[in-house]
């Protein structure tokens, strides 16, 4: 092509050089390759979450199977201990358990708690307050268990914790629990002021609060002695 001062001019369009095909297959390899890597690591990355999380499961799994078999163990050393106390209670002159037994001298072990039988006459506030001040309180009949092991304990008039504020009122535990439905105060007479109950021959009994009764301390239990229990 020839321009205004009749100078030829030459368009010439530079070229990429093109890939042989050698370079064409080595570049596809190593695509293939990363691929292959990319897809490993991957594999690895899911592989690894999966290992933790089987071993999380398997370690929760394990912590309560263990929990399980240590409550098991406990509750049968509890069984244990006090069939040992039941057992040498009657013959023992101050009517002491097993030394195994959670409870202090003196006390019942039973359920879940230590039971105090004690001879004093006190109206009922004084009764509280004298268990109040061993870290206890009157004696709960939570079930028919306690019941039944207070029939074969006690056959004397004892006070409970158990009270009402009126004659009208709602027969109340210390701990601010109502009176169960299966279990009843014996029908009183027409006194006013029988706002307190005993304990005697199995059966809950209304009376004056001031009037003057043994009493029946009731705490929670420690843990069964298991270096004693052999």
């Amino acid at each position: 092509m020839q321009d205004e001062d009749g100078y030829v001019t030459l368009n010439v369009k530079s070229q990429k050089p093109g890939l042989t095909s050698g370079e064409s297959a080595s570049s596809s390899w190593w695509r293939m390759l990363a691929l292959i890597l990319l897809v490993l690591c991957m594999g690895m990355v899911v592989g690894m979450v999966a290992l933790g999380i089987i071993s999380v499961t398997q370690q929760n799994y394990l912590q309560t199977e263990n929990e399980h078999l240590s409550g098991a163990l406990e509750q049968l050393a509890k069984n244990f201990c006090q069939h040992l106390s039941k057992q040498l209670e009657p013959k023992s002159k101050y009517g002491l358990g097993h030394k195994c037994s959670p409870c202090d001298a003196n006390w019942r072990y039973y359920g879940d708690s230590c039971y105090g039988f004690f001879r004093h006459n006190l109206t009922w506030e004084e009764s509280k307050q004298y268990c109040t001040d061993r870290n206890a309180i009157l004696l709960k009949i939570a079930n028919q268990n306690i019941l039944e092991y207070l029939k074969g304990r006690t056959g004397l008039i004892r006070w409970i914790g158990l009270s009402r504020q009126n004659s009208n009122g709602t027969w109340m535990w210390e701990d601010g629990l109502v009176l169960s439905k299966n279990m009843s105060v014996l029908p009183e007479d027409r006194r006013e002021n029988m706002n307190c109950a005993y304990f005697h021959n199995g059966k809950i009994h209304p009376t004056s609060c001031k009037n003057k009764h043994y009493l029946m301390c009731e705490r929670k239990a420690g843990r069964v002695k298991l270096d004693q229990l052999l």
